[in-house]
């Protein structure tokens, strides 16, 4: 992954390319699964229409089928645009610093521990969190709205609603309101170190067992099954592993539409949770979490590899 480096571009050409394969592998990841998304997102939030679709694969596949009947195909993908605003960036950067990062923590194969990659992972999941949150919690907003209207939810409308429910606020958020952009995000940034750590540990780990254990013609002739199943692997590990904590940051973000005036903490959001479904609610849509998390990170580890062979990087 770091034979890119080579003097066969300058500095700024080879970021170019890498940041074009991460955007590349990025959007293409979020756009297959988009349907799968907002589903999960939905279910996690509790959503008064769709909690009694929680609990089986089946009431995953009849949830689509109720966003399509109430609100047709587009429903799917609500808030798409907002999801590609926030992922092409996010990969695009994130893909970029680990490339640097991983070539700076681990030069040599001897300096390739399991600590290092797992502070390379958490240092690229950190990196674009601050500047593309706010388009996740927009993207959420519109997501979970299921109300029947005639005007169909947009991000401007999230926007200003957002921007509304800080003004009446009061306090530091009615001074700023543009805080009220980042509901969730101390829990978004602590879910961020072990589920971006925790991809590519595995994801690293995994692809140097299969250059140890594999032939090199082996390798050549399976790579891009080898990555798919490593990809799924690594995702599914991690989202298993975060899963509460991006149901509570889910449930801080989507908050807005109960609580207007003000921010629900950590401890609330918990309570509240709980109260909804006891411990089985941190885990409230964990099955379409995995139906999605296998082919996304699947497809943007695999697709990330492709694009960075066919920019030669």
């Amino acid at each position: 992954m770091k034979d890119g480096q080579g003097p066969r571009f300058s500095e700024t050409e080879f970021l170019v390319r890498s940041v074009l394969a991460g955007g590349f592998a990025g959007g293409l990841a979020k756009s297959a699964v988009a349907p799968l998304d907002r589903v999960k997102i939905l279910l996690q939030t509790h959503n008064a229409e769709f909690i009694r679709f929680a609990g089986s694969w089946r009431g995953a596949v009849q949830a689509l089928q109720y966003i399509v009947q109430t609100q047709g195909f587009r429903g799917l993908y609500q808030g798409h645009t907002l999801t590609l605003a926030r992922a092409i960036p996010h990969a695009a950067v994130g893909y970029t610093v680990y490339d640097k990062v991983s070539h700076w923590l681990m030069p040599a194969p001897e300096y390739q521990t399991s600590v290092r990659r797992l502070t390379a992972g958490a240092i690229t999941g950190l990196t674009a969190l601050p500047f593309t949150y706010p388009f996740e919690l927009i993207r959420v907003r519109m997501a979970v709205e299921t109300s029947q209207s005639a005007i169909r939810p947009t991000p401007w409308t999230a926007i200003r609603g957002i921007m509304g429910e800080g003004r009446s606020s009061g306090g530091i958020t009615g001074l700023m309101p543009f805080l009220h952009f980042y509901r969730g995000f101390t829990v978004s940034m602590l879910g961020t170190v072990p589920y971006r750590g925790g991809i590519f540990l595995v994801w690293e780990t995994l692809n140097a067992q299969a250059r140890a254990r594999l032939s090199p013609a082996t390798l050549r002739a399976n790579q891009t099954r080898i990555h798919l199943v490593i990809g799924s692997i690594a995702g599914t590990t991690a989202q298993v592993a975060t899963y509460p904590l991006e149901v509570i940051r889910r449930t801080q973000q989507a908050s807005g539409k109960g609580t207007p005036n003000r921010m629900i903490g950590f401890q609330e959001t918990v309570r509240s949770i709980w109260m909804a479904g006891g411990w089985r609610g941190f885990f409230t849509g964990l099955g379409v979490g995995l139906f999605k998390q296998v082919p996304t990170h699947a497809i943007s580890l695999t697709s990330w590899q492709l694009a960075k062979k066919v920019l030669e990087i």
